[in-house]
């Protein structure tokens, strides 16, 4: 992923977060205290947006290296629309999809399944060739909702995998190492809580969610071919994304013992590795 892109969308969700904390206001309107103003804020999406973009022109910035027959949706510097993806159990807007080839949609009646007499818009074989990602955060209440989120990111793959296990999908995730403080922000002010997220936790889970066998299509549908775990320390002026392991533990965020391996989930190779594998798989679409 281009780090400075990524760099640049972590720091104006700092500013934007922070500010909308102390003002309790936001797009224009007054909220009952700074946490009031948060939620809207999340709401809205306008933070983790900044993290789909970094995300599409990374993809787009590999793409266009090795082939022009693409298209990203939403298209780049739009929030919309988002193309839609017909899995097993249901039909599914994406955060991002690469839709690849150059002829005009086939449209596909859907046999088998739950689905079983919709028609996908996209085709089959587009859907199945294409790139797709899901990009989330969390930025409060991490340990509380640990279980829901694991759920929801492994629920993803297995639907659309059930029925196009050729598909190339990947997981952008925006983590805080330590947790801005609601009790705080009712007071309009920024502070952190204590301790440090569930690090260790989540890596432990992305690894075993993540790095499908390219060749084996079959085998694993609940992993994703590449994950990019953005942990960042908000505390910092500018935040600091970490980039390797020995950092986590310099900062205290893991055990000096944990092993890990953090580098199959850093956001630097993200999108290059992305690219890598679908044109591995899918090579006759470039």
């Amino acid at each position: 992923m281009d780090m400075s892109l990524l760099q640049g969308a972590v720091e104006a969700i700092k500013t934007d977060l922070e500010q909308t904390i102390r003002t309790a206001h936001y797009n224009g309107q007054a909220y009952e205290d700074g946490l009031r103003a948060k939620e809207a804020l999340i709401r809205s999406q306008s933070l983790i947006i900044r993290i789909h973009e970094a995300a599409k022109v990374s993809i787009c910035q590999e793409l266009e290296r090795v082939t022009r027959k693409f298209t990203i949706h939403p298209p780049l510097g739009e929030r919309g629309p988002e193309v839609a993806i017909s899995g097993y159990i249901k039909r599914k807007r994406q955060d991002i999809v690469v839709l690849f080839g150059e002829t005009g949609l086939i449209p596909e009646v859907i046999t088998q399944g739950p689905l079983a007499g919709s028609i996908n818009s996209i085709g089959r074989e587009r859907s199945e060739s294409a790139i797709v990602i899901g990009v989330r955060s969390q930025l409060s209440s991490v340990g509380k909702n640990f279980d829901t989120l694991m759920e929801r990111a492994f629920a993803e793959t297995l639907n659309l995998r059930l029925r196009l296990p050729r598909l190339v999908m990947g997981e952008v995730y925006l983590l805080p190492v330590v947790e801005y403080d609601d009790q705080a922000m009712k007071a309009n002010r920024i502070a952190w809580k204590r301790g440090y997220t569930p690090v260790e936790k989540f890596i432990r889970t992305f690894l075993g969610i993540t790095h499908r066998d390219t060749g084996a299509v079959t085998e694993d549908p609940y992993k994703y071919e590449r994950s990019a775990l953005i942990l960042v320390d908000f505390r910092q002026s500018p935040p600091m994304i970490f980039s390797t392991l020995e950092e986590l533990k310099e900062a205290g965020c893991i055990s000096p013992g944990f092993t890990g391996d953090f580098g199959l989930l850093t956001p630097t190779d993200f999108a290059n590795d992305i690219v890598s594998t679908h044109r591995e798989r899918h090579l006759y679409l470039y």
